[in-house]
This record gives structure tokens, C-alpha cells and sequence, in this order.
């Protein structure tokens, strides 16, 4: 009896239909599957950032350099040499402090001179008015009804003696005063309160009438100086708070206020002039450092402020998503006060405890299904 084997090809016939019919199931399942996960992924995924709400100001900022009214140069009004320092740079001193003393013995002498003149003065007119009131009392004697022992002639002598003698000794006085003055310009003395900001002359120095000695600056009410646009002016107003810092004053920002607006525009360059006052407090302020100051113009409490990447500018006007129960609802936005990253929303389409879209919000439409991916 004869065995058949199958023959390859034979055997490929056969399991042809099977093959065919496994594959088409496995396509079907495919496209389901998709069609599943395309159904699973309608809603748009966006990142989100809470509406808050809080004081915004609509601010003016400015450089100026700090600057004393109160600065006093002191210069000799003797031509002596310098013979003794009696204070340096960054000393405090208060009004009349002794700051250097110049050689004094010539000064010294004229003062003993003009003493000793006084004495001299005084003895003459007290002399001149003795020999006065005696010949008046002279002339007014008779003898057996005839005129005075002392005629008219001779008693208007002495009498010119005696006020000559009297303004002699009231120009000795004036002498000894300008001896004196001339002896205490031999030191040199701070007029104000303030510190030493700069010392000229050292000992040995030959100090000349004129020459500058020292400087006293009064630090305790500085002052900030500087310039704004034309256009600016009707925003600054006296009495302005504002608050300056500085790289140079550690410990944060000082308080101050707006002193003085210059009426006149600098025709050249088109700015005027703000004065500032600064209160440091127990902060010393440099004169001469530059610091950056901001002017508060208007203040709203209570503003809703969203990020600027949350606003959108297609369009007629500017718009933002807020997701309210898993929905992007497009509100129209009127925008108010501006800060680096955020932007004040008026009116009421936005509620406070809002969220808004800051990531994906280009891709969507109002009433969209969105979710909130977190980070």
C-alpha cells in the first residue's frame, strides 16, 4: 500500500483561508483600539494659574543723585600756618566745633596791645572828665556878684577834652574787639551741624585768606535730586510718597517724599526738576551715590490680577480662558495697572478664585472640555 505525503505547496493552499481570516480579525481590533483612544483624549489638557487678588500701583520710576542743602565751605581768613587738626573726614561736629587751629601769637599780641590801649584810654577820659566837672563847678562860683572863677571859654575847652578822651576809649574798645575777632579766626570752627566731608589743609600747611580748609555737610535731611520729561508734570505732585534704594545703603528701600517740582522746563533738554526728601532714619546716606526712586501716581485695592501669559490679543479685543467645572469659558478683558509678570483685569467678567489658562489657551475654543495638568 502506497503512504501520500502533502505535498508544500499543497499544504500552503490549505491553510490559506485561515491565515486570512486571523488577519482581518487583528485589523478590526486595531481600528477600534484607535478609535477608543482617540475618544479617551478629547479633552484639551492646559496649565492653569490662580486669579489674585491684591493692591496694584500705577508707578514712576526715576535716578537722581543724593544731594545736601546744607553744605558749608570753610576757608582760612588768616595767612598762618597750620599748626594743629583737631578733627578729620567723617567726623561728626556739632555748631561752633573746633576743626584746626592756625599759629596765633601774632593775633595774641594785637589782643594785649588793644588791652593795654584800653587802659591808657580809660585813665585819659577819666582824667578828662575830672578836670571837667571841676572847672564847671568853677564857673558856676561868684565872688561877691561877679561871674565864675572859670570863664565860658575855658569850661567848652575842657569839655572837648573830655569827649575827645571818651571817643578815644570807645576806639580802643572797637580795637580790642577786632584784636579778639582777628584771634579767634586763629581757629577754625564748623557754623553748622554736620560731618566732615573733606579736609584741604594739613599741619604745616600755609593756610591764605580765602583758601579752603574744610567741608561740613549736614547728612541728617538729605535730599534727592533728579530729572523728569516735560511730560511727566502733571503726574508729579508735592507731598508724593515714594520709596528709593541703592546698592550703596544696605537694608532695603528708604522712605521719602516729593519736596519741590520746578515750575521751569530746561528749554534745552525738555525736563524739569524734582526735589525729593529722604528719610533715612538711622541710615547715613552718601552724598553724591545714585539711587533709584519709585513715585506712587494711583493705587487700586482690591485689584484681580492675572498673569500677562494667560492674555490673549487675537481678535477685536484682548481675552483669557478661565476653566469653570472642567469648561474654558472666553472672557473679554479691560486691562488696568501693569506689572512685570501681571495685569490688572477690570470689570467683571473674572471672579475671584478664578483659574485662568497660562499654557494652551491658543488651542482653545469657548466652551471647550479642558483638563488641568497639574505643575
Amino acid at each position: 500500500m502506497k503512504t501520500f505525503l502533502p505535498h508544500p505547496l499543497r499544504a500552503s493552499f490549505l491553510f490559506a483561508p485561515l491565515i486570512i481570516g486571523c488577519t482581518a480579525e487583528a485589523g478590526a481590533a486595531n481600528v477600534e483600539l484607535k478609535q477608543e483612544k482617540l475618544t479617551e483624549q478629547v479633552d484639551t489638557l492646559v496649565r492653569t494659574a490662580p486669579v489674585e487678588l491684591r493692591t496694584v500701583e500705577r508707578h514712576l520710576e526715576a535716578t537722581g543723585n543724593v544731594e545736601s542743602l546744607d553744605v558749608v565751605e570753610i576757608v582760612s581768613e588768616r595767612a598762618e600756618p597750620l599748626l594743629e587738626l583737631l578733627a578729620e573726614e567723617g567726623d561728626q561736629v556739632e555748631a561752633g566745633s573746633p576743626l584746626a587751629r592756625l599759629r596765633s601769637e601774632v593775633a595774641e599780641l594785637s589782643v594785649r596791645e588793644a588791652e593795654v590801649r584800653i587802659e591808657e584810654t580809660l585813665n585819659e577820659k577819666e582824667r578828662a572828665r575830672k578836670d571837667y566837672e571841676r572847672n564847671q563847678a568853677l564857673s558856676e562860683r561868684t565872688v561877691a556878684g561877679n561871674t565864675g572863677l572859670l570863664s565860658q571859654r575855658d569850661l567848652e575847652i575842657s569839655r572837648q577834652a573830655f569827649l575827645a578822651a571818651q571817643t578815644a576809649y570807645q576806639s580802643a574798645q572797637v580795637g580790642l574787639e577786632q584784636a579778639q575777632l582777628e584771634l579767634a579766626r586763629c581757629t577754625l570752627r564748623s557754623p553748622i551741624k554736620g560731618t566732615v566731608s573733606r579736609r584741604d589743609l594739613s599741619v604745616g600747611d600755609m593756610a591764605t585768606v580765602g583758601s579752603p580748609a574744610f567741608q561740613i555737610t549736614d547728612l541728617s535731611s538729605p535730599r534727592l535730586i533728579f530729572w523728569r520729561p516735560q511730560r511727566d508734570l502733571p503726574e508729579l505732585k508735592v507731598g508724593q510718597q515714594l520709596t528709593a534704594e541703592s546698592e550703596a545703603v544696605p537694608g532695603g528701600p528708604v522712605s521719602g517724599y516729593i519736596e519741590r517740582v520746578s515750575p521751569v522746563v530746561d528749554a534745552a533738554t525738555g525736563t524739569l526738576k524734582v526735589t525729593v526728601r529722604l528719610e533715612p532714619g538711622n541710615k547715613t546716606l552718601p552724598t553724591g551715590i545714585l539711587m533709584r526712586a519709585r513715585i506712587v501716581l494711583e493705587r487700586h485695592e482690591n485689584a484681580l490680577m492675572i498673569p500677562k501669559k494667560a492674555l490673549l490679543r487675537e481678535g477685536a479685543s484682548p481675552h483669557c480662558f478661565a476653566v469653570r467645572e472642567g469648561v474654558a469659558v472666553q472672557i473679554p478683558i479691560e486691562p488696568g495697572f501693569e506689572e512685570p509678570n501681571h495685569l490688572e483685569v477690570l470689570g467683571g467678567g473674572l471672579l475671584p478664585g478664578d483659574n485662568v489658562v497660562v499654557v494652551g489657551a491658543d488651542r482653545l475654543e469657548d466652551g471647550e472640555s479642558v483638563e488641568i495638568v497639574e505643575g
